[in-house]
């Protein structure tokens, strides 16, 4: 079973890269948006997408165990081959220390490229015929922060994303394969349905639900709490979105 290992702490997972994002939006406080496409950066991105796994890696191997070690690739990431049919989305942090990933995010397009993952580990849920090519399966989500309300509030903007992309392209159906305590987390965020029963799967060394998002119902509450960034995140794609303000340093910080 998976095992979260508590010495390993958000701030230990949380990756600083040499980045200049912020450069021209020197006081937002996040900046959110498409990473990569079909494994692929976003030009200019390159060194983000790098750190993304760094993140992915530190979280699913080293603090949550939802990953064997034995499963990552020669170069210490976790990258399998969904990431060549998704698109990937992060939120960085304009931090003292740096910019820093604390959110990513990827969508695995089902296309021509045969099943998704949650066909795959949970055929039962489906009939033949059921998905089609705009089928979609949100995964790798992960929000870490030091401090629990913006690390919820990393995970709403991953959401608006998410939901934003699944607009623009008009894709259809959405699922994930997730924890039963991540199912419960998740019912106060966005819709979602269970479609078929709790199972261990070995790959995720724990035992996980395949549910279905409504992806009307799921937009709704998003932009609800976020103020319609949905749409913001819409008109800016592909391109980086920015929100918040950083915080005045302490005097001390200042003139040290």
């Amino acid at each position: 079973m998976s095992r979260i290992d508590r010495t390993v702490s958000n701030h230990d997972v949380i990756p600083v890269v040499a980045s200049d994002l912020f450069v021209e939006n020197s006081t937002a406080r996040l900046a959110g948006g498409m990473l990569a496409v079909n494994g692929f950066a976003i030009p200019g991105l390159d060194a983000e997408y790098a750190a993304h796994f760094h993140l992915r890696r530190k979280v699913y191997v080293d603090q949550t165990g939802q990953l064997a070690a034995s499963e990552l690739q020669d170069d210490g990431t976790d990258r399998d081959a969904d990431d060549a049919r998704s698109i990937t989305f992060a939120i960085f942090e304009n931090h003292e220390s740096g910019v820093r990933v604390v959110g990513v995010s990827r969508l695995i397009l089902r296309g021509d490229g045969g099943p998704l993952p949650v066909e795959e580990f949970c055929p039962d849920a489906f009939a033949p015929g059921d998905l089609d090519v705009g089928c979609v399966e949100v995964s790798r989500v992960i929000a870490r922060h030091e401090s629990a309300a913006l690390q919820d509030l990393v995970q709403w903007h991953l959401f608006a994303l998410m939901l934003a992309y699944i607009a623009n392209h008009e894709l259809g159906r959405t699922f994930a394969i997730i924890e039963p305590w991540l199912e419960r987390h998740l019912q106060g965020t966005i819709a979602i349905e269970r479609i078929g029963e709790e199972r261990y799967i070995e790959h995720y060394l724990d035992y996980n639900v395949p549910i279905e998002i409504d992806i009307p119902a799921s937009a709704a509450r998003v932009d609800m709490r976020n103020g319609g960034c949905i749409d913001r995140y819409r008109a800016a794609e592909p391109a980086m979105t920015y929100t918040g303000r950083v915080l005045k340093r302490s005097f001390s910080e200042r003139t040290s």
